[in-house]
């Protein structure tokens, strides 16, 4: 399958080039560098910035750098990113590029003096500017040309993904798009409801039976799971956490199939929570949940959907971040943090005041669900006809009644990716980002990255 997707990725990638990339926080040279003569010494540095969260558009201190982004100078203008699921091979990459480090920061080393064009991108957010470096000197990119775009609009230079969002009626994601400037956000925190009217980047789906936002449904999830090429106009499904939910049709093979296909083609699924199921179904061996929620690839095979959900709420008092990079990227973050009225088993109770975030140390509220285990899969063989095996990445780990949990994991059965964390965005609407917020917006673009994996047959 991925084999026969690659002349399709290549429209997503930037130019070609002679220059290589150094595997680190910077880059060497120009996508378009002539190789006649001395080589440049010219630069190009600044900050990557998340959308809608750069300095000025938040308050000091509350700015969200974007780690592992991609940030190459080119003469020519970089392909368009494909506006539907498409698979994203990290091989395709132009070679030469820098990536940031967790603090966004990165410089383009060995440019020529002159009019180029500068290239910002994670995943599907991606920004392309005019720079003009004087002769042989360091040029600073001006935060309007490193934040990430809020807006789609490819003729000037701006991309973003196109997601579908099937409403959930306990976790609501679309409030971190309105933080991203994506869609309209309240003073409350909470998303403007006429904003998803006039918005073809961010699509509802109901999930619910009385589903928020009745109004700008484009169908129900039912509707969208069971038909693959409405799912292939999106980069990204999430699937939020929902109590009221018809999961019947997670019964049927052909569903669980046009999941598979989904994720097989580059599609990124997004679940959170007690909508456990709608990745649990199709994918049953990459998480094992409690017996009494837990569906099993036996039980897939039988079209036997295990329909229950988490049975009890807690917070996780001391989560950590566990990938190395991303515990970097939040520690320090100036953010509201989580604040428990009462212990680890009380699940409402909670308020929120400013503080500085230890990413060893951080209280996650509005967990309802556990994960036990994360078994080994195979999910393939290589191009030896050796078995491919994969593990799910825990993101952030919490700890529970004494004992420690994976609390957001990842995991590529495919092309694609599937993310699945056991807690909501956060208990109730608020400004700004609390912890666990910014992680799953870090996630939003990770969960877009390219795939670096073995070519699986």
């Amino acid at each position: 399958m991925k084999r026969l997707l690659l002349a399709f990725v290549f429209a997503a990638c930037g130019p070609t080039s002679r220059a290589s990339h150094d595997g680190g926080g910077s880059g060497t040279g120009s996508a378009d560098a002539d190789l006649s003569g001395p080589p440049p010494t010219g630069s190009v540095s600044g900050t990557v910035w998340a959308p809608a969260n750069a300095i000025g558009m938040v308050p000091a201190g509350y700015e969200i750098p974007v780690a592992g982004a991609i940030v190459y100078v080119t003469d020519t203008d970089p392909m368009p990113i494909p506006d539907a699921v498409y698979c994203d091979r990290c091989d395709l990459r132009p070679p030469a590029y820098a990536t940031t480090d967790a603090k966004g920061k990165f410089t383009v080393a060995g440019v020529s003096p002159g009019h180029h064009e500068l290239v910002v991108e994670k995943a599907q957010f991606r920004i392309v500017s005019e720079i003009v470096l004087p002769d042989d000197a360091g040029l600073v990119a001006t935060t309007e040309q490193t934040t990430l775009p809020s807006i789609h609009d490819p003729a000037h230079g701006k991309w973003i993904p196109r997601v579908a969002i099937a409403t959930g009626d306990s976790d609501h994601v679309e409030d971190i798009f309105a933080k991203m400037g994506i869609l309209g956000l309240g003073s409350d925190g909470a998303v403007i409801e006429a904003s998803l009217a006039s918005s073809d980047r961010v699509e509802l789906w109901g999930n619910p039976i009385d589903p928020p936002y009745a109004a700008e449904q484009k169908g129900t999830i039912t509707e969208l799971f069971g038909d693959l090429n409405k799912m292939k106009r999106y980069h990204i499904i999430f699937v939020p956490c929902n109590y009221e939910s018809d999961v019947t049709a997670l019964a049927k093979p052909s569903v669980r199939k046009n999941i598979q296909d989904y994720v097989a083609l580059g599609g990124k699924l997004y679940v959170t929570d007690w909508s456990a199921e709608w990745e649990d179904a199709a994918f049953p061996d990459f998480i094992a949940f409690d017996d009494s929620t837990d569906t099993t690839a036996s039980m897939a095979a039988a079209n036997n959907i295990n329909a229950g959900d988490g049975d009890f709420g807690h917070f996780a008092m001391h989560a950590k971040v566990s990938d190395a990079t991303a515990n970097a990227w939040l520690d320090g973050q100036k953010a509201p943090l989580v604040i428990p009225a009462g212990g680890e088993d009380e699940d409402f109770p909670s308020t929120y005041a400013e503080g500085v975030i230890d990413a060893n140390d951080f209280v996650i509220e509005q967990n309802w669900s556990l994960i036990r285990n994360l078994p080994s899969v195979t999910i393939g063989t290589d191009m030896n006809g050796m078995p491919v095996k994969e593990t799910a990445k825990t993101w952030i780990t919490g700890d529970y009644n004494g004992s420690t949990y994976p609390h957001t994991v990842t995991f590529e059965p495919s092309c694609g990716r599937v993310l699945y964390s056991t807690y909501h965005t956060a208990q109730k609407t608020h400004q700004w980002l609390v912890p666990q917020e910014r992680v799953l917006l870090h996630l939003i673009m990770e969960i877009g990255v390219c795939n670096d994996g073995p070519i699986v047959l």
